[in-house]
């Protein structure tokens, strides 16, 4: 199958080298000529996301994180502002680009067409493309196969002479092997050959810090920066992508649970993409399948996915569990005990016999008895076998050189499993385990840059920091409805510990590269998740949006990537506002919206009206208000597309955050419920200043009024005297 692939792909690949032989060649005439590079102070900026200001103080004042508290001692450290909404895409892209979401377009996880109302994933844009002539693909193809063996077999019988009875029957054979050669290869192409491509754009706007850098020459490298896929190209560095890379479901990531235990429910409630796969059998063969990417080359009117079929056999005498996958195991054929890792595998899944797809992913064999229970990571694309025009970093090779040098490495952008352990399918050992091996391998891939010498400026994001906040805040914070006292005693310090390997990362890096500027910087804090808040109730209850029919079942990732269904009981007739989204609020105003009903001249009246009732609610339960303040995009931003950048932005006060179901336009029971989740330390929705991030530098920074996330693009550019090509939205914190 593999063979299948690299035969299809030859000369795509042939010509991709080419022309990237040419670029190289001419790219090193400039690159070999700058002056001085050599000479150039090195910068290094650390990202740690979710880092959360009050916590590190505090942790350094106790002792905790002595590096930090080093290099604070040595420069700088501050609370940083992050954006508006607090959420990681939007904040490092402000990162990246200096402006604020209004300008960079990347302003939540979610957006919504106004057309349909229906959510949309904000990290890409996608699309298609034709390929070739597209649906003259099997005419064309086979017209030119029928001329190309018309000439060779032209070249065949001219020696035939001039006997004119020959020479006829030769023709006529080639005439009818050359149609025959048309229709076939006709019928092959229309059957194998796809007319469109899928596409992938990234949307964020605006020129990030690296491209101006290497427009002026500076050797720039980054390396899994969220909101980077595609990767965009610049000159004079490397990129690897980040947040936002797929999975080969295209998925944030879907891991798999195969389980022989009968009638198993999630306990997260089914909120994230997770292939659960109920077992036959708990002894002996066990056949099942392997579900794989959605078949977008060759669209029905249904969407379908490639499988590969799997057998597991329990061998009880040995205690262990054979995986075979595809037919007879030609794929993986592995036997794991309880407990136990395999390697990276391989998985080809094949759309027809010339082409398929490929990816890497891993199992763990949670238990053989009483119940077989297997886990396979999320899927995701091999660096050294990428579809045609993916993209993992720039340039092209560079993902696949990385490999090289360190072995297979997680390439989709959350690299963390969070959701398994949200569902209940693993436990936090897992979980923590999965985060150490992910932490250790990135590690190694950042002290391997440090030796080198061919960069000037250095970028390197973790996102640990994050994931394991998101999930163990709950046994960091007794009052979350889901502390658990054993458990808390076990892993209650799991978040300290997270910050101290944090800590011992920036450490490594001053004793490695002691001479190089160095900034850590984090793209907002943290807060305890104890209670959801439901907009869209709110709005139902308070006679903003009108139902027509009992409230729409729980909505899920799996409907947003499979184009499910949404708001199918909402009357938008009698509908003033609705909310998707970490706490945006629309408007269903004329004229914008495609059931519009709202008109411009009641459009602010109507928004100061849901503002004062939202700032006013309290919460009877705790006495609190979950909203703490609200903003008018006007206030948020200066510049924004109007069709599509939210009405209001809603922010909540600590311990709460916008629930799951309203995220995607669903509508709860409840207009505040308590958060029964894994997951439980949060800041999406949050009132930025309540969570602020972290900004350390060995460089004494003038820190004004207060750092905002967009303050580090002009830092780092005046630092190498580079200009923007247009007005940052930032400020230099050069003194």
């Amino acid at each position: 199958m593999r063979d299948r692939l690299s035969a299809s792909s030859y000369a795509f690949r042939l010509g991709f080298t080419f022309l990237t032989t040419i670029f190289l060649v001419a790219a090193a005439v400039p690159a070999a000529a700058q002056d001085g590079a050599g000479d150039r102070p090195k910068t290094i900026v650390l990202g740690f996301d979710g880092v959360d200001a009050d916590l590190t103080a505090r942790w350094m004042d106790e002792g905790e994180l002595p590096n930090l508290a080093k290099l604070r001692d040595q420069g700088t450290f501050s609370p940083l502002m992050p954006t508006i909404p607090s959420q990681t895409p939007v904040s490092w892209s402000t990162f990246a680009t200096g402006l604020d979401p209004g300008r960079h377009g990347v302003f939540d996880f979610l957006r919504r067409d106004p057309d349909t109302y229906r959510p949309q994933l904000g990290l890409i844009n996608e699309g298609r493309k034709p390929l070739l002539w597209g649906e003259r693909n099997p005419l064309m193809l086979g017209i030119a196969a029928g001329l190309v063996l018309t000439v060779l077999l032209l070249l065949i019988v001219r020696p035939l002479g001039k006997s004119g009875r020959r020479r006829s029957v030769a023709l006529g054979v080639t005439l009818l092997l050359s149609l025959g050669s048309a229709v076939a290869v006709s019928r092959a192409v229309d059957a194998w050959i796809p007319d469109e491509l899928p596409t992938a754009e990234n949307p964020r706007q605006g020129e990030a810090f690296w491209q101006l850098l290497g427009d002026a020459g500076i050797r720039a490298r980054v390396l899994r920066l969220p909101q980077n896929f595609p990767p965009k190209p610049f000159e004079n560095g490397q990129l690897l992508t980040g947040l936002g890379t797929p999975d080969l479901s295209l998925r944030v990531g879907k891991p798999f649970y195969f389980t022989s235990e009968l009638f198993f429910q999630a306990e997260g409630g089914g909120d994230f993409s997770l292939e659960m796969v109920e077992l036959i059998d708990n002894k002996g063969e066990i056949p099942t399948e392997i579900k794989g990417p959605p078949n977008k080359l060759f669209p029905g009117e249904k969407l379908s996915y490639l499988t590969l079929p799997m057998t597991l056999n329990v061998l009880e005498r040995e205690r262990k569990l054979r995986i075979r996958v595809g037919e007879a195991g030609e794929q993986v054929d592995i036997t794991l005990a309880a407990g136990e890792w395999s390697d990276w595998e391989h998985f080809e899944f094949a759309y027809n016999p010339l082409l398929s797809m490929a990816g890497i992913g891993r199992f763990h064999v949670l238990s053989i008895e009483p119940e077989v229970r297997l886990y396979l990571s999320p899927i995701q694309f091999d660096p050294h076998n990428l579809p045609p025009s993916f993209q993992l970093s720039h340039p092209h090779e560079f993902a696949a050189d990385l490999t090289q040098q360190h072995g297979y490495y997680k390439t989709m952008g959350w690299a963390v499993d969070t959701w398994s352990l949200d569902e209940g399918t693993i436990d936090e050992e897992l979980f923590l385990d999965d985060v150490e091996k992910t932490v250790t391998r990135f590690e190694q891939m950042l002290q391997d840059q440090l030796v080198l010498s061919d960069w000037d400026v250095l970028v390197h994001y973790f996102e640990f920091t994050d994931r394991v906040q998101h999930m163990m805040f709950r046994l960091f914070d007794p009052e979350h409805p889901r502390y658990d006292e054993e458990l808390a005693a076990k892993y209650g310090d799991s978040v300290l510990k997270a910050y101290q390997r944090m800590d011992a990362i920036v450490g490594g890096v001053m004793e490695a590269v002691p001479e190089a500027r160095l900034f850590v910087v984090s793209d907002h804090g943290f807060s305890s998740w104890r209670w959801s808040m439901n907009y869209n109730t709110w709005l139902v209850k308070n006679g903003y949006m009108r139902l027509n029919g009992q409230d729409a079942e729980r909505m899920n990732l799996e409907d947003l990537f499979d184009q499910g269904d949404f708001f199918v009981n909402v009357d938008w007739s009698q509908t003033r506002a609705y909310a998707l989204g970490f706490g945006n609020i629309f408007i269903n105003l004329e004229g914008r919206e495609r059931d519009g009903i709202v008109p411009q001249e009641e459009y602010e009246a109507l928004r100061d009206e849901i503002r004062y009732g939202l700032l006013n609610f309290v919460h009877v339960e705790t006495g609190l208000n979950p909203v703490a303040h609200i903003f008018f995009r006007e206030e948020a931003y200066e510049s924004f597309d109007r069709r599509v950048m939210p009405d209001m932005i809603a922010t909540n006060a600590d311990y709460y955050r916008a629930g799951w179901q309203d995220t995607l336009g669903g509508i709860a029971t409840a207009i505040v419920e308590p958060n029964n989740k894994r997951w439980s330390g949060d800041h999406c929705s949050l009132y930025p200043p309540l969570v602020e991030g972290i900004l350390f530098s060995n460089q004494r920074l003038d820190l004004g009024d207060g750092p905002y996330m967009g303050d580090i693009a002009p830092t780092l550019l005046s630092m190498y005297g580079v200009e923007a090509s247009v007005e940052l939205d930032g400020k230099s914190l050069l003194r």
